[in-house]
Formats: structure tokens, C-alpha cells, sequence
């Protein structure tokens, strides 16, 4: 009795495989996220309330996350006379590398010292002029430069010592004189403008579950076509 020779195996299954394969690594690169910037969320490292009772005069304060740092000045200037006056202010000069904050000074606008700058919600910081970089003063010896009056949750633009910009909500009393930060936000990419109130992060391009199977089956239907007019 003769047996019948062994059916060859089909390879058409393996090519479908294949087709398969490289259908779902299609799906899979849609699917990929692209890195952008995000608003990141950071605290710097003098706490979040800064007064004059904090003794930190030229600190260089980092941020966590490492974003880079900020200067700080906070601690009782005594005179000559024996006279104290209460000392808060943040940033430094541009050419410093240590970090800025925005700041106005109507006396001398070549300064980069002056009182603190508060901006409005939906203000663009660092793509725009909205003051000058240096050290923003809240209360300082020079009367020109204290801010006399409680402020609550107000906007402050920076630029960090490794260039990234950032916003912080604030509020001074003007009393205490304490300075309190309630959250900072800088952009994870270097140069980045940032919009203040305006923390979440950029959108990142990510197609839907449904868009990436329907990709999926639209290359196996192509793949099975394909195979069919192989055979006839």
C-alpha cells in the first residue's frame, strides 16, 4: 500500500503573520507619543513662605523637579544707625545666571532692581516683553520699592538660572511681611514660553484605541487582498 507523499505545508499563513506583524507595528508607531513641552509643576528650595525672618540673603535656591534655581534675598538689613528694615526680594540680574523674576522700576528702567511685577491670567511669559528681568522687591530699605499693601494671589513671570520660563502665584503681606508662594509652574523645554494659569500639559498627539485598530484592519484587509490575487 502506497501512502500518499505528505501535503507541503502552506507558507501563506506565515506571510499573513507577517503582513500582521507589521500591520500592528504600523498601529503601534501611530499610537507613539511625540515628547513635547509640558508645564511642570515645581517648588523652589526655600519653602513656600519667604520672610525676613528666613535669614537667606543670596541664596541660590533650586527647584524641585531640577529646573534650575532662583536667588533669593530675605533677612533684616541693619543700618549704620542701628535702624532695621525687613528685606524680602527674589531673582537677579539677567546677566547673572541665577535666575530672574519680571520686575518694574519707574526711577531708573537701566536698574535690575525693582518692585515685583504681577501679571494677569493669560499672560504669555517669555515670548513678550512684560518687564524686565532681575530682582523683584517686596520690601527693601529703599521706600521707592516696597509694595505696602497685602496682595492675594498674585502672578509673578521668571526666567530660571538654566532658561526656563515659569510662573508663580503669590500672596504678600504687607504687615508680616511674608511672602508666600502657593504654586510655580515652569516649561520643561528650554526657551518655551509659558501662559500663565495654564499648568496641564501640551497635548500630546495620540490617536484614539479605535483609530489604531481600524489602521489594524485596514492593512490586514489589504495583506488578504494581496494574497488572493496571488493565487488565482
Amino acid at each position: 500500500m502506497h501512502s500518499k507523499p505528505a501535503r507541503p505545508v502552506s507558507l501563506r499563513p506565515a506571510r499573513l503573520a507577517t503582513y500582521l506583524t507589521g500591520a500592528v507595528g504600523s498601529s503601534f508607531l501611530i499610537g507613539a507619543s511625540q515628547a513635547e513641552a509640558a508645564a511642570t509643576s515645581i517648588t523652589f528650595g526655600f519653602g513656600s513662605v519667604l520672610s525676613p525672618t528666613s535669614n537667606l540673603f543670596g541664596v541660590d535656591s533650586p527647584s524641585t523637579p531640577n529646573f534650575g534655581s532662583m536667588y533669593v534675598y530675605a533677612y533684616t538689613y541693619v543700618d549704620f544707625e542701628n535702624n532695621e528694615f525687613p528685606f524680602v526680594s527674589v531673582g537677579y540680574s539677567s546677566t547673572g545666571g541665577r535666575g530672574s523674576f519680571y520686575f518694574q522700576n519707574l526711577l531708573n528702567p537701566e536698574s535690575s532692581y525693582g518692585t515685583a511685577k504681577f501679571l494677569a491670567h493669560g499672560t504669555v511669559v517669555g515670548s513678550q516683553q512684560n518687564g524686565q528681568l532681575g530682582s523683584a522687591g517686596f520690601t527693601t530699605p529703599n521706600p521707592n520699592f516696597q509694595i505696602n499693601t497685602n496682595q492675594t494671589n498674585k502672578n509673578l513671570g521668571f526666567l530660571t538660572s538654566t532658561g526656563r520660563w515659569g510662573w508663580a502665584n503669590v500672596s504678600w503681606n504687607a504687615t508680616s511681611k511674608e511672602l508666600t508662594f502657593h504654586s510655580a509652574y515652569v516649561e520643561s523645554v528650554v526657551g518655551d514660553p509659558i501662559t500663565i494659569n495654564n499648568p496641564s500639559s501640551v497635548p500630546v498627539a495620540v490617536p484614539e484605541p479605535s483609530r489604531a485598530l481600524l489602521a489594524l484592519a485596514g492593512l490586514g484587509a489589504a495583506a488578504l487582498r494581496r494574497r488572493r490575487k496571488q493565487a488565482a
